[in-house]
């Protein structure tokens, strides 16, 4: 079974937002109208996570209910979708055991474990990770973050011993690669084939890693349609050069180079999403979304990624 969760985990992953309506409340119309859109455009792995699932601004009954849901979702759209949840941000191993053992029983494939207290020792987050393996018997994805370290308080990125002992525990079957650092993403694709790397940021950062083994991505622009996704991993594959240039320049250029420069990603993506209709770009306090001021900008820049997806699914 490992090993088909692996080969299913190549290409596109499609990260999910959680929509909010005007009383802030979960959105599960908007959400199930949202995860529906990504797999009628090719959609096939569904990624509840940390931050772009909004986990900060969820209890953690809130999140219990959005792992259930979306789990249910997708897999009511096709049993064969990879259905991926998550643990809250802070808290103790305990409670991501709980959280992992609740993603078994819902049906999920994998639990995306982000470990966000102090960093003291490798041993301190690899005793973590394998009792909350051992003790749920579920699949393990490791969301791999920035470290504050517990000694001085400074970021630092997971050293090389870190990801060396993630083999040793049988659950772990992925990492989400989240440093954006040259030389760390390539540490972690080192864990290739035994664990499935799925790397974050832009496409254009992706190009980097085709030679080093570069299997999984994370979806950005593709929010929109998972056609783009699905399309530029196939030109990625291929050496493509005509097609990743298009989605580079024309798709993930326009936006990125404006928008996310200018607000933030995690400000900007939902805004996207309910330019192009999908979702209300709504957030709970603390994170504020766009003002209608800010939101003009992000009007101004959809129509002419619009037309070029048009142009792109129509080739």
């Amino acid at each position: 079974m490992s090993d088909q969760l692996k080969e299913k985990l190549q290409g596109c992953v499609y990260s999910v937002f959680t929509p909010y309506d005007k009383n802030e409340a979960l959105d599960f119309e908007a959400l199930e109208r949202y995860l529906t859109h990504l797999y009628r455009t090719g959609a096939r792995k569904f990624y509840v996570m940390a931050y772009n699932s909004r986990y900060a601004q969820l209890s953690n009954d809130e999140i219990f209910e959005l792992n259930a849901f979306v789990t249910r979702t997708v897999k009511g759209l096709d049993p064969e979708n990879i259905a991926i949840v998550g643990d809250p941000i802070h808290c103790t191993t305990k409670v991501s055991t709980e959280f992992a053992r609740h993603a078994k029983e819902i049906g999920a494939d994998l639990i995306s474990l982000l470990v966000q207290e102090k960093y003291y020792s490798d041993n301190q987050m690899l005793d973590h990770f394998a009792e909350v393996g051992r003790e749920s018997g579920m699949a393990l994805l490791i969301h791999e973050m920035v470290f504050m370290s517990g000694f001085d308080g400074s970021q630092m990125h997971w050293p090389r011993s870190l990801f060396a002992g993630l083999p040793k525990i049988p659950q772990i079957m992925a990492l989400k690669e989240d440093a954006k650092v040259f030389e760390t993403t390539c540490a972690a694709l080192e864990l290739e084939p035994r664990i499935r790397v799925i790397i974050s940021g832009r496409k254009s950062a992706l190009m980097q890693y085709r030679d080093h083994g570069a299997k999984a991505y994370l979806n950005g622009v593709s929010i929109l349609d998972a056609r783009i996704g699905e399309m530029f991993w196939q030109a990625f594959e291929n050496k493509d050069h005509k097609t990743t240039d298009f989605i580079l320049e024309k798709l993930e250029a326009p936006f990125f180079d404006v928008a996310p420069a200018k607000y933030g990603w995690h400000r900007v993506n939902k805004a996207l999403l309910q330019a192009a209709g999908l979702m209300h770009r709504r957030d709970r306090m603390p994170l504020n979304h766009l003002s209608d001021e800010e939101y003009k900008l992000i009007e101004e820049i959809y129509p002419p990624i619009e037309s070029a997806i048009a142009e792109l699914v129509g080739k």
